[in-house]
Parts: structure tokens; sequence; C-alpha cells
């Protein structure tokens, strides 16, 4: 499945009080799966990861303390007994609990850490409880794992297996690389954008195998977009080859060397708002380079101008001619890519869609759309 499916799916189990186990390679977007699963949520996100807990640590260390009982006579006798110091992570869930916030505890790296570890994290997972702490009731939890050979996978990572009744206490859910979602995501998360333009140009470099170097996923374009934005900020400074050579260290020569020659050549600026907005009437050369572009480009610029749009509807300024708009732009665009994009803005652009719907254009231009698919 892909970013999206993943996402959702999640979503679906975690309502049926079950724990979802989500598989893929690293660097897929697990953590970013589990960030906006909690922000969409308005969950606090608390993460354990598997492979940096050692044997005992997430049970917490044993102390003993004195308490009084009675004896077959019935006199008071003292005895010990054994309790266990609660782990920080358990306690940061308890603060959240506390304070009235619900959590959602991501469990990560499940199979990539000693066997006792596993053993412990299973209890917290699947019995909710370790060592006398109990995890509060307004907790979901999250797992993730890489793949392991013992499922077919090509890469040798270093796991340790689940037991086949471990394996069937959770909702497997295999996660695999998407462009088209991680575009998506890529567009809310901030992700620069000549970054996302050069995924959208070479989608195959997005999880890429390079043999003997380093190996590409989409975590390595987050720390590229990162690298971009400040080397744009201060190309005076900072030389050409420094810029290459951090590049090479985050997804291989190939793709580095593929990706600075895309910075640097003359691609055509995506459309953007100012584009779009100036003028009394909609630029003829904007019409002109929708009608060129490619659907990826044309995805982009209309998710870039509806979270600027987004933020101009609170202001409730010119919403109406700003709405026409927008309704005029879309309705140059291919008809699936249209409709795609307005059930985009029901989803994740409320303000402009419930200006949107009160737009005769808008409803006129998504029913003639709808049909002509469905004919």
């Amino acid at each position: 499945m892909n970013f999206i499916d993943t996402l959702k799916s999640v979503e679906l189990v975690l309502s049926t009080e079950e724990v979802p186990l989500v598989v893929g390679e690293s660097g897929i977007g697990k953590t970013a799966l589990a960030k906006k699963l909690a922000k969409d949520n308005n969950w606090t996100l608390v993460t354990i990861d598997g492979n940096l807990l050692k044997e005992g640590e997430i049970g917490g260390l044993p102390t003993v303390e004195s308490y009084e009982s009675r004896d077959v006579n019935g006199n008071k006798t003292e005895k010990k007994t054994t309790i266990y110091a609660v782990h920080n992570k358990l306690r940061e869930i308890d603060e959240e609990i506390n304070a009235g916030r619900s959590v959602l505890l991501f469990i990560d790296e499940i199979n990539r850490c000693e066997h006792t570890v596993q053993q412990e994290l299973m209890n917290l997972i699947l019995n909710r409880e370790i060592n006398g702490y109990k995890l509060p009731e307004d907790v979901k939890i999250l797992a993730a794992m890489n793949p392991s050979s013992k499922y077919g996978s090509d890469f040798d990572y270093q796991v340790v297996d689940m037991d086949a009744a471990q394996e069937n206490r959770f909702v497997w859910l295999n996660m695999e690389p998407d462009y088209n979602g991680w575009i998506k995501w890529a567009i809310n998360a901030g992700i620069e954008t000549k970054v996302i333009e050069f995924i959208s140009t070479f989608p195959e470099y997005l999880h890429k195998i390079n043999d003997e170097d380093v190996r590409a996923t989409p975590r390595s374009y987050e720390r590229v977009s990162k690298t971009y934005k400040m080397y744009k900020e201060q190309q005076d400074t900072i030389p050409r080859s420094v810029f290459l050579n951090v590049i090479k260290g985050n997804v291989g020569k190939v793709i580095a060397e593929e990706f600075v020659s895309f910075v640097e050549s003359n691609y055509s600026p995506l459309i953007s708002f100012g584009d779009v907005f100036s003028g009394e009437n909609l630029d003829e050369n904007v019409i002109e380079t929708i009608k060129n572009e490619s659907h990826t480009r044309l995805y982009i610029s209309a998710m870039n101008i509806l979270k600027t749009l987004e933020n101009k509807m609170s202001e409730d300024k010119d919403s109406i001619f700003l709405i026409n708009r927008f309704v005029e732009f879309l309705g140059i665009y291919p008809i699936d890519l249209m409709v795609g994009i307005m059930k985009d803005m029901k989803i994740s652009y409320n303000e402009v869609y419930k200006k949107a719907i009160e737009n005769e254009n808008f409803v006129d231009v998504y029913f003639q759309a709808y049909s002509s698919i469905r004919s």
C-alpha cells in the first residue's frame, strides 16, 4: 500500500481497538505516517525506538519496598516487595493523559532489538502492561518494523523475528514507496518545491537501490530539502562542490549529480499564486502553460495555490474574487486531475471548500467533470 492507503488503514484498525503493524523498508515514511496520524487526530505522539533499548530498560529498574502484613496468628509483620521504576517514556504518557490529552504510542523497530527487549515490548503492546505499569485506556498503539528475509524481502536487515503466536496478534499493513502519495505528503510537509519537482520528473529515484552506494529513500529527500534550502540562502558562501558532496551523502553519487544539474538547469517555474490571481482576467500565458504542463506539475501548482488560498479565506477578504478565479483556473485542467483536486479540497482545505461549494460555477464544473468521467 502507498502512504495514504496505509494511513487510512491504520486509522481503521485503531478504531477497532486492535494494534496495526506497519511493515516497510527503512526511510519509507513510517515515522512520518505516525506524525501525520497524531497531528490529524490531535493526539500527542510518544515514540519508543526498540533498537535503542537495553534489556530491562522499558520495564524499569527494580527497587525494594517494605510493607506491613499479618502472619497466621494475626501478628503484624514486615515484608519486602519488588517494585519497578517507570520508564521516562511511560511517565511522559501519564503526564499527557493527566493533562487531558490523548496519546498515540508509536513503537518503532520492534524487530531490530534484542530478543528480551522484544518480549518486554510485546507485553506492553499486546497486554498493555509491564511490571505493574498499565497503559491508560486513552492510549492508541501503533507498531512498525523493517521487513525480514523470512517474508521474502530482498534486504538483509538484522532483525529478530517474532514467533507465529505474536505475529497473529497484529494487523499487518505492508507499506510501499509511492511517489504520488509522497508528493501529496511533501507539499503539506513543506518540502522544498524544487525537490518535489525533481521527484515528479524522476519518480524512480524516490526509492532507489544504488549498488555499493548510499540508498535513496523518501527520508533521504527530507534531508536533501533541508540542505537545498540552506544552500539557496547561503549560495555565496557554500561552494557547489560542498553542496554536491552533501547531496551524495544522502542519495548517492548518480542521483546527487542529477539533482544538482536539475537545480541549476532552466526548468520553467511552476504556476504560482501570483500568476493566477494577478490582473483582471486569467493571463493567456497561464492558460497556455496549463495546456502543455504535466499532470504532476499541475497538481503541485494547485496544491501550493490552495495552501495560500486557505490562509486568505480566513481573512474573508476578496474571497468571492479568489474563488471565482480559482474555479476558472481549475476549469482548464484535465478533467480527471481537476476532480482529484476538488476531492483533495474537501479533505485538506476546509475554508476554501466551504466558500467553493457556495459558488455555482464550482458546483457546475464539478458535476460536468464527474458526469464526463462516468460516461
